[in-house]
């Protein structure tokens, strides 16, 4: 490994530090089904996401997914809405012969359809607001090195989405140019065989230039150690799961079943260990650690605490159901607790 030179912008955090805020952030927003609550995480991350895109020429793929995710909330509504028949406040009835939508609809479907579509917006801004924070190789960096290749599968994945989207508004930009509209389902086929074509060659390019660059290269191992890596890696998660399966269903041996789940992990953390030893991994430049991540982390920290100890004490409190109470209570302890996320926002302000 080769040792680089220290980079970190004034006021930047680390990346593990936006990782750690991004989940903290989605188990709030997968945890949490109160829709006031909700919108306080949407608000939290929308605003952390405006603070990052005025700062990153690439925000217009995640722009327009954006945009596109709205018609999220458009469909999935009245998609639970006609489905759902359960409540008590009826809008209005649809003839009960028509399959799976007939019956009634309720203003209690209509509100459980706008919570569902409320939690996957807050999920895509939060996450294209990580990508607007970090950018792939930053993410790959931190990938441990036993699972490298499936986070540079990952890293690539997330960059795809965006990328398509400009290249949509590029190609359709030139067309207009050109006098092309698009009046018939027949007028699309240009459209999509150029964004097939633009995707295509950036494939092959990204290809050659991993190629070129080594990536998946390793160190050579013989096969007899190949193997018995893999046959401890089997036996590994063999013995995680009879270890959890023992101490779930059966009282009597439930010490036995943690003793063997342990015993298990640790050999499958060797074998890791063992094998991300085979990658040859090259770090040119360094994030450093500043008291922003700090604060940063230790708002997050907070904030994951809270949530167990609110899950595990009173679990009504964060929970709401539109079929119990069409009003959703709101604790404005929990409220001061999620804009506690605000922290690296607040944070980038402080210049000292």
């Amino acid at each position: 490994m080769v040792k680089g030179s220290v980079s970190n912008q004034s006021g930047e955090l680390h990346p593990a530090t936006w990782v750690v805020w991004t989940g903290v952030a989605a188990a709030c927003v997968m945890l949490v089904g109160n829709p006031l609550y909700l919108m306080v995480l949407l608000g939290v991350v929308g605003v952390q996401y405006l603070a990052a895109s005025t700062r990153q020429p690439h925000e217009r793929g995640w722009g327009m997914l954006l945009r596109m995710g709205l018609w999220l909330i458009v469909l999935v509504v009245p998609l639970n809405a006609l489905t759902i028949h359960a409540g008590s406040h009826v809008l209005f009835r649809l003839p009960e012969h028509w399959p799976l939508i007939g019956g009634r609809v309720t203003w209690e479907g209509v509100i459980a359809g706008g919570m569902n579509a409320l939690s996957l917006f807050s999920l895509l801004v939060l996450f294209a607001c990580l990508n607007l924070e970090i950018t792939q190789a930053q993410l790959l960096r931190l990938t441990p090195a036993f699972v490298y290749e499936a986070g540079l599968v990952l890293s690539i994945g997330l960059a795809f989405v965006p990328q398509m989207m400009v290249s949509a508004r590029e190609i359709r930009e030139a067309q207009r140019v050109r006098g092309h509209r698009m009046r018939r389902v027949k007028d699309a086929l240009p459209f999509v065989m150029a964004l097939l074509t633009t995707g295509l060659e950036r494939s092959f390019a990204l290809a050659e230039s991993m190629e070129a660059r080594g990536f998946g290269r390793a160190r050579s191992q013989p096969r007899r150690i190949e193997l018995w890596y893999r046959a401890l890696a089997v036996l590994g998660l063999i013995g995680v799961l009879c270890g959890l399966f023992l101490q779930t269903y059966y009282a009597s041996w439930r010490v036995l079943g943690w003793v063997v789940a342990a015993i298990s992990a640790v050999v499958l953390l060797a074998v890791f260990w063992g094998q991300g030893r085979r990658l040859l991994r090259t770090h040119y430049r360094r994030e450093r650690w500043t008291w922003r991540d700090g604060v940063v982390l230790a708002a997050c920290a907070g904030v994951a605490a809270f949530l167990v100890l609110a899950r595990g004490r009173a679990s009504e409190a964060l929970a709401y159901s539109p079929y119990q109470s069409v009003v959703p209570a709101f604790n404005p302890t929990v409220g001061v607790v999620l804009m506690l996320l605000l922290a690296p926002l607040v944070v980038r302000l402080v210049r000292l």
